[in-house]
């Protein structure tokens, strides 16, 4: 049976995260083709022509807030999975992010094991219905 690659959305403006990303998800035994932007702009025309079955998102972008691509992820893709990144925790109020339905909230560095399980049940057949209805979990490398 030939099954389609996953396609991963990476938004993130950060070259050495990005490059980072592309590592873990190359390590995965998935077929993933990824998607890249680095703004809310070029992520909002991805979302608009591609089929998407996860987003990777850092929630400091050069052109928008986090809740504001959270908000637009979720009015063009109810039910894609989200894994949330930030490097600044300090910053944010993650209980705003709650009714995002978000899959898994990650402050960098955070654990490679970590960050590459929750890819796996994102992409795994269960991840809408399962992310539909669940939060975060917090994950920080020690």
């Amino acid at each position: 049976m030939n099954r389609r690659p996953k396609t991963v959305l990476i938004v993130e403006d950060s070259v050495s995260a990005i490059a980072g990303y592309m590592q873990v998800l190359e390590s995965l035994e998935i077929d993933i083709t990824p998607f890249l932007a680095s703004n809310l702009s070029q992520a909002a025309q991805i979302l608009k022509t591609e089929r998407v079955d996860l987003v990777i998102l850092d929630l400091v972008l050069p052109d928008a807030c986090g809740r504001e691509v959270l908000e637009s992820i979720r009015a063009l893709h109810p039910g894609v999975p989200i894994l949330l990144v930030t490097g600044y925790p300090e910053q944010l109020d993650t209980s705003a992010f709650d009714r995002c339905r978000v899959g898994g909230f990650f402050v960098k560095p955070f654990q490679v094991e970590a960050f590459s399980r929750a890819i796996g049940l994102s992409l795994s057949p269960l991840a809408g219905s399962r992310y539909g209805e669940t939060g975060y979990a917090r994950v920080r490398e020690t």
